[in-house]
């Protein structure tokens, strides 16, 4: 049975695999498909996209992501971007009726206590980015820190941005499951986050010692989901939750409660 590390970078592998064969795929379609078939292959992931339509796609989050430990669970938003060849400037910079997007979202994740992320869809690239030699092979997803993107390509006023300018700031996102970083013998995700997302951890809470995204506690949707959803009934779920939920589109929850011995498991 393959492990987690392998898994999810399967899924991603297919990502790139996809973009080559069809570059012109929509960004939802990828979340949807890589979100899915992660959470069918990986035990204790759950995932599940809203039926309704939001307008959060375009002003806050595409999804919310949970990691969950025994006793304390990390809290991320992620905004998904498929990345052009040309110039991904008006990608970056979009703005609406709510005003520039990646500001709405960096002050929605402020609110929420949540690490703001970019997951971003683009075929491999060439060089080094995660020192586990097999996130490196054909990844077609990658993770930004959502304040680092803000502060290089809107305060930094580029004319143009290139992928593989945004994706010099970016890891593998299999690097969540195959860094060596977090595992226990590596400091854990604590580590790992740290390590590579320091600005996204700034302005936490004084509660947690600055680390942004940390809980001790569950929102009761989240709570929901976790004893409603795995086993079927998400229509009565969002509509019960709906009005505490009105900055995402899907829900990621990865459950390490029930600790595995795989070597490669996450530690906090």
């Amino acid at each position: 049975m393959k492990n987690i590390c392998q898994q999810i970078h399967q899924s991603a592998k297919y990502v790139n695999f996809w973009l080559t064969k069809q570059p012109n795929v929509n960004e939802e379609s990828l979340t949807d498909w890589l979100l899915f078939d992660i959470s069918t292959k990986v035990p204790n992931i759950l995932y599940h996209t809203f039926t309704r339509i939001q307008e959060a796609r375009q002003t806050g989050a595409d999804w919310e992501w949970w990691i969950l430990f025994p006793h304390n669970y990390v809290r991320f938003r992620v905004q998904a971007k498929k990345l052009s060849t040309d110039d991904n400037y008006k990608k970056i910079a979009y703005a609406n009726k709510y005003g520039l997007q990646i500001y709405k979202f960096l002050e929605d994740s402020k609110q929420a206590n949540a690490i703001s992320l970019y997951a971003l869809y683009s075929p491999a690239i060439n060089y080094e980015m995660c020192n586990n030699q097999l996130s490196n092979q054909n990844d077609g997803v990658f993770l930004a820190g959502g304040q680092q993107i803000y502060n290089t390509f809107i305060l930094g006023y580029p004319l143009k941005i290139t992928a593989t300018d945004i994706l010099k700031l970016c890891r593998p996102f299999s690097c969540f499951a195959c860094c060596p970083l977090i595992t226990a013998n590596g400091g854990g995700l604590q580590h790992y986050l740290k390590q590579y997302f320091q600005l996204e951890m700034t302005s936490g809470s004084p509660k947690y010692n600055n680390f942004r995204g940390l809980h001790d506690e569950l929102p009761e949707y989240l709570l929901s989901f976790m004893d409603k959803v795995r086993v079927g009934d998400p229509e009565w779920w969002e509509n019960e939750f709906k009005s505490q939920m009105g900055d995402f589109n899907a829900l990621l929850v990865y459950d390490f409660r029930p600790q595995s011995s795989d070597d490669q498991d996450i530690a906090f």
